[in-house]
């Protein structure tokens, strides 16, 4: 039997969706919470005194862990928490790891590795559109406006240069940290909140569709990167609809995944990029080739991965 989408399996659990207003507070509770619980963490971990962002190149080792340690506890408990402690709440108190809040997330058995697998190589096709769109952006749109244009490369380049001492490896051991930090941690809180709580929730309020692009939007806010917005909301409306589409959440969590530990290797490993403009790749006749090459096979295994979902 086809799954209409991701709500089907709740037939056999007592379950409350709540309303859109309720959902919509929320997920502003939570956003706010927590922008302040991140900075609380790092001032309570590193002790005071910690360095402005701006200034990334001050943080030295104790405070680039102290900040390690302060994104995977906003993410924890922030994120993953409250949206364990609610589904609770909606399916009658049952506790926080017990089969209904789970089922009520979209956690559960039964992985179809060729749904993940059709899911996966989407998200790979779609990244040369997506480095296509940043990258024209960089080049058109923030010149053009101006002074505003200039302040948001900046803040890229301030979250670019903190995100470069996140992800520095000196042993094998911090390389497995950082990528639990900056890839698996995020990944899983993320799709837990955004996906599993928030997308499932507005799906009854709003509907399936309308909740993968809703969702995907505020999935991109919520990375407060203005001159990655159009990017990310892309991914997050890819993540939801592959979300809506398979009913479990596993397979949108292997997509981020994957995803966060494809970017880490390329900030790890690219160093500089140019900034000359004309050495960008859009403007070579190949890679729009490539761009349409890589939509043509995106549209391939979505239509894999919806017979995989039957």
């Amino acid at each position: 039997m086809k799954k209409e989408h991701f709500l089907l399996s709740e037939s056999t659990v007592s379950v409350h969706r709540p309303s859109f207003v309720f959902t919509t507070a929320m997920l502003l509770l939570v956003m706010l919470l927590y922008a302040v619980a991140g900075s609380l963490f790092f001032l309570l971990l590193s002790g005071g005194g910690v360095p402005a962002v701006q200034n990334a190149a001050m943080f030295d080792r104790s405070a680039v862990a102290a900040l390690r340690i302060s994104q995977v506890a906003g993410q924890i408990l922030v994120l993953a928490l409250p949206a364990g402690l609610l589904a609770g709440f909606h399916v009658r108190g049952k506790r926080l790891l017990s089969r209904e809040p789970l089922v009520f997330l979209g956690i559960k058995g039964g992985i179809s590795w060729r749904q993940v697998l059709f899911a996966v190589l989407g998200m790979v096709c779609l990244q040369p559109l997506l480095h296509s769109i940043t990258e024209l952006q960089d080049i058109f749109l923030w010149p053009a406006l101006g002074t505003a244009g200039k302040d948001v490369l900046e803040s890229r380049q301030q979250m670019d240069a903190l995100l470069e001492k996140l992800a520095g490896m000196h042993s094998l051991s911090e390389a497995m940290a950082v990528a639990g930090v900056l890839a698996l941690t995020p990944a899983c809180c993320e799709e837990i909140f955004f996906r599993g709580y928030l997308q499932q929730n507005y799906a009854r309020s709003l509907s399936p569709l309308a909740s993968v692009f809703f969702t995907g939007f505020v999935f991109a806010v919520f990375h407060l990167s203005a001159a990655n917005l159009v990017p990310l909301t892309l991914l997050g409306w890819y993540i939801g609809y592959v979300f809506m589409q398979s009913g479990n959440l596993a397979v949108p969590f292997s997509v981020h995944l994957l995803n966060n530990l494809a970017a880490l290797l390329v900030l790890h490993f690219s160093g500089e990029s140019s900034s000359i403009p004309g050495e960008s790749v859009v403007f070579s006749l190949w890679w729009w080739f490539a761009v349409a090459g890589g939509l043509l096979l995106f549209l391939f295994f979505m239509q894999r991965l919806r017979a995989a979902c039957d």
